[in-house]
């Protein structure tokens, strides 16, 4: 214990014994500040739709700060920190290669869903084709949050184990409890204001760091003339680096890792449908994809940028930077723990906050994405199962269901832990490999069923299970991606199948990783478009209908009542039309009439702010009563959706309800008319005022 109290060993950094435990304070007082921030939110969490979508209320700019926390994830810090001082300014193309998708998300898949009332990314598939498609969709999509879950608990506990020597064993099972319990009893609004908080620190942090860098640099000017050239550079080479190359970031990771995580990661969509509007919404993804995601691309990298050039100056002036001790980095991935105690000038407190907000990092990525997976699991599982056997059960049950799933996929992160510890691979490796692996067949389903009208459930079932089925046989027989390496990177490639890992795969006699890692993305997605299109095309040819109805036929002969509802289904399938209104592009319009339950009304209006609240019990729940210039304010109608606020613009919306506007009161003044229960939904409070905005 002497010796542990007088200096400890972590990542290549020698901690005075004392600033361990100062760092060690800090931490532990974040954690306490997190736990009862979040369960405070807890009392805004009255029912399933409070829970996972904080009643569809909060405003875009608390939602958009809540996603700097989710964007920067659970390994952001360390591997991107790698990655910068590795290569420089090309560590940030993984957060700068999805401006592509901007426009599809905000004026495609946002209004779908949104207007659709769409819960859940299997809830989808379902209603856009059948049941079968829906839990392919269950199983894909858990697949992906429970890897990602257990990969942030594992890099959590890599960083807690290098800095204070605790295992995995300990330190994983402590943040575990401490993330589950405000996720399971606060939910969503937890998780956004949890990740508001955390996204605060993340980005100071990230600023301490970046000025402290420049400071001991001697400014700018130094830090960019000692950066390599090749680190200038916004873009790595196509393929000179193995592990981390431009080919692969942009048909590996651009195409299917930021498609999954922009329209099919639970987590993020449920973030989205916080929103207010689908126009808010738009706001927070703009303000997200152009302005949250580059500066969280310098936050995280700007140490790796900031080590490299001080160490290229260490070598030019033959010493250390003046009040710097020499900086040695042996392993780059210790790079961001390494330059930030050093250039920190070794203060334990400011470092502290630092490693806090590192931990902050760290944790966002696994509230969001347990909070999904509790919806998933309650909304495409558990709540299909209930109401067939139990019908109209109260809503409070499904509250309940709802912690102890989020319970449940907190155990199931910790628990793959264990088996992230047996790989031999890097954090880079295990992410993108498994993500790679895992992603294809849903994102590309996903996209046909949004943007083409003739795609059915044939076409998504086939999709779906030959995806699945091709992508996963690319890690026992990689050789069958020989042709399409050749054709998008025009090198020929050997494969030595005699293993099931990344390193059988060679480009000129070296191992690059591009192959096995991002390679089966682009490969899998590809099988998949053409196994749906196929699908659908022969679903729809003449020859479809004899061939179910005989195999029909072949399976009712086998005397077991699931063969016999199996052969009723697909025999039903051919004559049930589908209404898929609102579910693709080129019906948005029509979803947005269902949505409203009336034509919309698109008359831009102006807010009414700040006006007085009286109760009227002959209004029904959430409707409310304006008077005549209140409404012509709005430009509003009777019918349309009115959305009342606490006229505090600084809470985004935490206590407010969606409405609609009941025909004008003849009070002869500016009062909002509402009854005592929608007051109550609303959690308003007594003597405040309020803000009224029409929707549509």
């Amino acid at each position: 214990m002497e010796e542990i109290a007088e200096e400890v060993v972590a990542f290549g950094i020698n901690l005075p014994g004392p600033a361990v435990f100062v760092i060690a304070g800090v931490a532990i007082v974040y954690f306490t500040i997190i736990l009862g921030f979040g369960s405070y939110f807890a009392r805004f969490s009255r029912n399933i739709n409070d829970f996972f979508f904080s009643g569809q209320r909060f405003a875009w700019w608390l939602v958009a700060a809540s996603m700097v926390a989710t964007g920067i994830g659970s390994h952001s810090y360390i591997k991107y920190a790698q990655q910068g001082y590795e290569t420089g300014m090309s560590s940030s193309m993984p957060y700068l290669n999805n401006w592509f998708l901007v426009a599809y998300f905000v004026f495609g898949w946002l209004p779908i869903i949104y207007f659709g009332r769409i819960r859940s990314i299997p809830q989808y598939f379902e209603r856009r084709f059948n049941r079968v498609a829906r839990y392919l969709a269950v199983f894909i999509l858990l697949s992906y949050m429970f890897f990602y879950i257990g990969l942030s608990f594992y890099t959590i506990g890599v960083a807690i184990e290098g800095l204070f020597g605790i295992p995995h064993l300990y330190s994983v099972p402590i943040l575990a409890l401490v993330l589950g319990t405000y996720v399971t009893f606060g939910g969503q609004t937890a998780v956004i204001f949890t990740d508001l908080l955390q996204g605060v620190m993340l980005y100071t942090a990230g600023a301490i760091c970046l000025v402290a860098g420049l400071w001991a640099l001697g400014g700018f000017g130094e830090f960019w003339g000692w950066m390599p050239p090749n680190h200038r550079l916004p873009f790595v080479r196509l393929l000179e680096d193995p592990g981390y190359n431009a080919a692969g970031l942009y048909w590996g990771e651009a195409l299917a890792g930021s498609i999954m995580f922009t329209f099919l990661n639970q987590g993020w969509i449920m973030r989205f449908l916080a929103c207010r509007s689908v126009h808010e919404g738009r706001k927070a993804a703009f303000f997200n994809f152009f302005v949250t995601l580059p500066i969280s691309a310098v936050v995280v990298g700007a140490v790796g940028w900031i080590a490299k050039s001080i160490i290229e100056k260490q070598a030019g002036i033959g010493g250390a930077l003046e009040g710097l001790d020499p900086i040695h980095i042996e392993n780059s991935a210790h790079t961001f723990v390494v330059a930030a105690w050093e250039i920190l000038r070794q203060n334990p407190w400011v470092f502290g906050f630092v490693i806090a907000a590192l931990t902050a990092a760290l944790m966002s990525t696994i509230d969001t994405l347990i909070n999904a997976s509790a919806a998933v699991s309650i909304y495409d599982i558990y709540r299909p199962m209930r109401e067939r056997f139990r019908p109209n059960t109260p809503d409070r049950h499904y509250l309940k269901a709802a912690r102890w799933a989020s319970v449940t996929a907190t155990l199931i992160g910790v628990a793959l832990v264990v088996w992230f510890v047996k790989q031999e691979a890097t954090i880079m490796a295990m992410h993108y490999r498994g993500i790679m692996l895992i992603v294809p067949p849903l994102v590309t389903t996903l996209f046909l069923g949004c943007f083409w009208r003739r795609f059915n459930a044939v076409g998504a079932i086939v999709a779906l299970g030959v995806g699945v089925l091709f992508t996963y046989l690319t890690t026992a027989a990689p050789y069958v991606m020989r042709p399409l390496v050749w054709l998008v990177i025009g090198v020929d490639a050997e494969f030595y199948p005699v293993g099931t890992g990344w390193e059988d795969a060679r480009i000129g006699g070296a191992i690059n990783p591009l192959l096995n890692i991002y390679m089966p993305a682009l490969y899998g997605m590809l099988i998949t478009g053409v196994a749906g299109v196929a699908g659908t095309h022969f679903s729809l040819s003449r020859v479809y209908p004899p061939i179910i109805h005989g195999l029909a036929r072949g399976i009712r002969a086998v005397p077991l009542k699931a063969t016999d509802m199996l052969a009723t289904f697909m025999v039903e399938s051919l004559h049930k039309k589908k209404d898929i209104t609102g579910l693709t592009v080129d019906t948005i319009n029509e979803g947005m009439a269902r949505f409203k339950g009336g034509t919309p009304n698109h008359e831009v209006g102006k807010k009414a702010r700040h006006l007085p609240v009286e109760f009227d019990e002959r209004l029904p729940f959430k409707q409310v009563s304006a008077s005549p210039a209140v409404m012509e304010r709005l430009k509003a109608k009777e019918g349309d959706m009115v959305f009342v606020e606490d006229a505090r613009w600084y809470l985004g919306g935490l206590r407010s309800v969606h409405t609609h506007a009941a025909k004008p009161h003849d009070l002869g003044r500016d009062v909002v008319l509402m009854s005592k229960e929608t007051f109550e939904d609303a959690m308003f409070l007594e003597d405040r005022p309020v803000t009224l905005e029409k929707f549509f």
